[in-house]
């Protein structure tokens, strides 16, 4: 009894403990996050018990808790995240702002016809996309001087008359101000020539004789809107050169898209033709691919005749492309 009260006499104590207060703290990752990203986020706290998250910036750690949460950003921007720590009597926050940067557009279009000729309506129509948000401008470069200034929608047109390599250009713009270029390489061909609608004949029915033959006629089924050119060369030719329009009309006046005049060269009926006498027929029509027919009186023999093809603009004639 007495060792006891003197103990409470000299004032001895049992020690006591004090709990250091808690330390918020954190890191994220990546640094410098994209729109879109998964960005982590881990605590590197000291003294808590409990440690809760705000990721939408209202000020609240409501959002999570645990040593470590996920969020990605749909926006970029500057994002305030906090953590929370408490030991139970204690609180503690950190505060960080997270940086989300921007993801450019991406430019692409696409044209058609993909094979133009030459005076050929080329639309362009743009594929362009953005990651994260819209796109707020579109210009065009059809005519490679550098500035986007040859439309400003989804599509644009435009027709380039002469062969060649042509080069396009579409630049887009996002919200955020990033800009985008898609370049590409038009390869503008030659017009092939068009073939006839209705394919010319010519037709030649001769007496031939032992010293000259005798023409009875000589006609041509001529596709309407064409034009036919006739040569004689030699003795007996009544003419050097003569020339017939084929023009066919409906009865409403507009042409027959299918239909053909015969022209018979009245000049040459009953005519002696020695030999050695040529006659070209010719039937021609713009950008399209003639018809050449040579008759060469014989003696004795029934005309030669030689079939070709003409060029469009050429007179000379030529072995005919494969159909």
């Amino acid at each position: 009894m007495l060792a006891f009260v003197t103990a409470i006499g000299l004032g001895l104590l049992a020690p006591s403990f004090v709990r250091a207060a808690p330390v918020a703290s954190f890191t994220f990752s990546p640094a410098s996050p994209l729109t879109g990203e998964d960005v982590t986020f881990t605590s590197t706290s000291t003294g808590y018990t409990s440690q809760s998250w705000d990721l939408d910036g209202d000020g609240e750690c409501n959002d999570g808790t645990g040593p470590s949460v996920h969020r990605s950003f749909n926006i970029a921007g500057a994002y305030s995240v906090g953590l929370c720590v408490t030991d139970g009597v204690n609180r503690a926050t950190s505060t960080q702002q997270v940086t989300v940067r921007n993801r450019p557009p991406i430019a692409d279009f696409s044209y058609a016809p993909a094979a133009p000729f030459a005076g050929d309506t080329i639309v362009f129509t743009s594929k362009a996309t953005d990651p994260d948000g819209p796109i707020v401008g579109l210009g065009w470069d059809l005519d490679n001087d550098g500035a986007f200034d040859d439309g400003g929608g989804g599509s644009a047109s435009t027709v380039f008359s002469a062969p060649g390599a042509y080069t396009v250009r579409l630049q887009v713009l996002d919200r955020d101000g990033a800009t985008a270029v898609a370049t590409a390489t038009v390869v503008v061909a030659k017009r092939p020539p068009k073939v006839f609608a209705f394919s010319p004949t010519v037709q030649m029915i001769a007496t031939v004789g032992r010293t000259a033959t005798r023409v009875r006629t000589l006609s041509i089924d001529a596709p309407d809107g064409s034009r036919v050119s006739v040569s004689c060369f030699g003795r007996g030719c009544p003419f050097r050169r003569l020339t017939r329009s084929a023009g066919v009309r409906s009865p409403s006046g507009r042409p027959h898209a299918h239909a053909a005049r015969r022209i018979r060269i009245q000049r040459l009926r009953r005519r002696l033709l020695r030999p050695g006498a040529i006659v070209k027929v010719r039937v021609s029509q713009a950008n399209t691919i003639g018809k050449f027919t040579r008759f060469r009186i014989r003696r004795g023999k029934v005309p030669r005749r030689t079939d070709r093809c003409l060029m469009p603009g050429s007179t000379r004639p030529v072995q005919c492309p494969p159909p």
